[in-house]
This record gives C-alpha cells, structure tokens and sequence, in this order.
C-alpha cells in the first residue's frame, strides 16, 4: 500500500488516481498527523509526501516514519529544495522529485522504488 500525503486536494487526488490505474493500492493523508494515524494502523510499504504542509511538514514526518520502520522507502516531493531537503536526500533517508511532477515520472520512480509491488 501506497501512503500519499500531499495537502493540496488537487494534486493528491491527480497522483492517487494514476496510481490507481497503475493497480496500486493507495491511502491518502492532507497532513503529516493524518498521515502517521495512518501509517500506524496499516502496512505501508511506501511514502509519498510534501514537504511543505500544515501541522506536520514532510521532514518531521519523515523523522517519524524513519524512527517507527527505518527502511520503509519515501519519496518527497516539493516545489522547492532546502538545504535541509538535500541533507535528507544525500544521506539516504528519501527519494526526491520536484514539483511540478508529470504522472508518468512518478509511476516510473514508484515503480523503481517498489519492483515487486502491484
């Protein structure tokens, strides 16, 4: 299962959507607390999330995801990237694409980050 955090209703619907159609099952979160309720309750085996978000921004998140099961793979996506944003990327903790992202970009790098999941 996919966790898709993203607060813009827009673009979270546009992203579940293509990867519904790719066979992938995907849960949906507008914030970081949304989506760790979430992540505690399901088997998750990839995250997709904002960075920049209300109450909960994808590098706490991340911090949370990696302290609970340090091995599930994230792909943060923003419009823009921080010093702190490449810190996380170079030392491994998540993938990183830049908004904005065409849907066949994101199903080939889900698709990369999980081989055996469809």
């Amino acid at each position: 299962m996919i966790l898709l955090v993203e607060d813009e209703a827009i673009t979270r619907n546009a992203f579940a959507d293509a990867l519904r159609m790719e066979g992938h099952q995907v849960v949906q979160a507008a914030d970081g607390v949304q989506a760790l309720s979430i992540f505690d309750k399901c088997h998750v085996d990839l995250v997709i999330t904002d960075l920049v978000m209300p109450r909960l921004n994808g590098f706490e998140l991340i911090d949370q995801i990696r302290s609970k099961r340090p091995h599930v793979p994230i792909l943060l996506i923003s419009a823009y990237i921080s010093q702190k944003a490449g810190g996380i990327i170079s030392s491994g903790s998540a993938e990183f694409m830049h908004k904005p992202i065409d849907p066949p970009d994101l199903i080939a790098t889900v698709q990369r980050l999980l081989p055996n999941l469809h």
